[in-house]
């Protein structure tokens, strides 16, 4: 029962959990890039749930205690042992019944019914939307444009203020919206942002990172294509992404990340699909942008991913041909985000700090 509990209490306060597509895909998938995380939930369970375990350690010991001690005196004990396996086996059906319910409210908590409910469903996506680049004339200038795409981890419109058409009374990215305001934004407003939609499978990051490159949801029916037990598991081998457009097109390929490049199958789907350059936290060690012991959040925090963007930029963009350079930010991961000492201190909450502050650093990057 202390498992159910935290789990509810982990999976609902602590993680942001999209589906129960995005539980099936992370746990067929490799853990590298992911230890702290699993440290901190391991550690979380004893230090929230001490009190309970102790209690249940307590019950059983004096339960075992009083059967051991009733077994000696024999037949003249038979009555309170009587009493005794009565009372326990009332403790076990309560407990039972606990977990029951518990165990229920967890089952719809990861919308297992609604999973199942989905892979029943046929889908016109591919039929009626999905532009297959295959079969799909794309035409390049002759002078090639560079690309620098920066994903931001858990960004959203909604962080916006309700002119530019957000849910906060005081904007958390107010430098955001002006740059979207002052050059290419995908609305039909053009006084308000209007963020994409995120149907189902993708919802979380590596779901979001192929969506957004593929067109595609992050459908995890087949696992024989995007497991990363071993390195050379294919990451949806049969469809194209832009970075194989690019790649194609004579552009060189670069991605970076302030975590460990092979969690949830990061490596292999920017390896396999527009054979991208690499860079990581790993990498940011190798080239002492960070100590070899430095290690906070998920591995370094976004003001050093940019200062390790700028240096590789600076050198990538005195080479002839054209380049795409991709990077996720990872400060305003859900829960709390990281808050870095420069940081601003304008609002109450923690996390809506971090964003403000990715706002700015992003903007500044951007300049």
């Amino acid at each position: 029962m202390n498992i159910i509990l935290y789990a509810s209490y982990y999976f609902t306060s602590q993680l942001s959990l999209g589906s129960f597509a995005q539980v099936l895909y992370t746990m067929q998938n490799s853990m590298s890039g992911s230890e702290s995380t699993w440290s901190e939930a391991v550690g979380g369970f004893f230090v929230r749930q001490w009190p309970w375990l102790l209690l249940g350690i307590l019950v059983y010991a004096g339960l075992l205690w009083l059967y051991l001690k009733q077994k000696k005196t024999g037949e003249a004990g038979n009555k309170t042992m009587k009493q005794l396996k009565t009372g326990f086996l009332g403790l076990v059906a309560t407990l039972t019944a606990l977990n029951g319910i518990y165990g229920y409210q967890l089952y719809n908590m990861f919308g297992i019914d609604k999973y199942n409910e989905s892979q029943a469903k046929s889908s016109d996506l591919y039929e009626n939307y999905y532009a297959d680049p295959r079969t799909t004339k794309i035409e390049f200038p002759e002078k090639k444009r560079n690309l620098i795409y920066i994903i931001c981890e858990s960004m959203e419109s909604t962080f916006a203020d309700p002119s530019a058409g957000g849910g906060f009374k005081k904007s958390l990215i107010p430098e955001l919206t002006k740059l979207a305001k002052e050059n290419t934004d995908f609305s039909s407003d053009p006084k308000t942002l209007n963020g994409g939609l995120t149907p189902g499978n993708t919802g979380w990051t590596i779901a979001g990172i192929t969506a957004q490159s593929m067109g595609i949801p992050l459908n995890v029916g087949n696992s024989d294509f995007n497991r990363n037990f071993e390195d050379e598991s294919q990451f949806l081998p049969y469809v194209v992404g832009m970075g194989d457009i690019l790649k194609e097109q004579g552009y060189s390929n670069f991605f970076m990340c302030g975590s460990e490049a092979e969690f949830a199958g990061r490596r292999n789907y920017y390896e396999q699909h527009g054979d991208y350059t690499i860079y990581d936290y790993n990498t940011a060690k190798k080239d002492k942008i960070i100590p070899q012991d430095y290690r906070v959040w998920w591995g370094m925090e976004d003001e050093k991913l940019f200062a390790y963007a700028e240096k590789e930029l600076t050198e990538i963009a005195k080479k002839d041909e054209p380049f795409n350079f991709t990077m996720l930010t990872v400060d305003t991961h859900f829960t709390g985000g990281y808050l870095c000492p420069d940081c601003p201190d304008d609002f109450e909450n923690q996390y809506e700090n971090v964003i403000r502050c990715s706002d700015h650093k992003v903007t500044e990057f951007v300049k």
